[in-house]
């Protein structure tokens, strides 16, 4: 009985050990994506190639839980995510190619002006997303799939 309780038991732990090890050392998961943070301060295009070059892209949001959890891994700070419109102004996605539905914009944002086609979030004291410069340089947030 002790050597089926033990059995039982190491197959337990390592059933909970692979679940934590889903996502590389310095990414954290959440909703079956893995995100990874980098306070180093790269324009847009810079961030975009980074989290490519780590087998991701810039952060794509798709809900209050997303949004909620990628600001607790900036500290509220404003980061880049993989939203853009520099291709046609007022037409926002995903650098990851999933559908953009749920936005967390700040009042009158976004302006739609092609001059701010880059996506900042906890932006100002309402901690929202800003259209901003694409040459702005800040934080970012990649993510990848499992």
């Amino acid at each position: 009985m002790l050597t089926v309780s033990l059995a039982l038991f190491a197959i337990v732990a390592l059933a909970t050990a692979d679940d934590a090890a889903k996502c590389s050392p310095g990414w954290s998961e959440n909703a079956g994506r893995c995100f990874f943070f980098d306070a180093t301060q790269k324009t847009w295009a810079e961030a975009q190639a980074h989290c490519q070059g780590i087998g991701g892209n810039l952060a794509s949001l798709h809900s209050d839980d997303d949004n909620t959890f990628v600001q607790t891994l900036t500290q509220k700070n404003p980061a880049w995510l993989g939203g853009t419109d520099c291709q046609t102004s007022g037409a926002w996605f995903w650098m990851d190619g999933t559908q953009m539905m749920r936005r967390f914009w700040c009042p009158l944002k976004p302006d739609n002006d092609l001059a701010t086609c880059c996506l900042e979030m906890n932006s100002g004291d309402d901690k929202c997303w800003d259209d901003v410069a694409c040459s702005n340089t800040l934080p970012f947030v990649c993510v990848k799939m499992l």
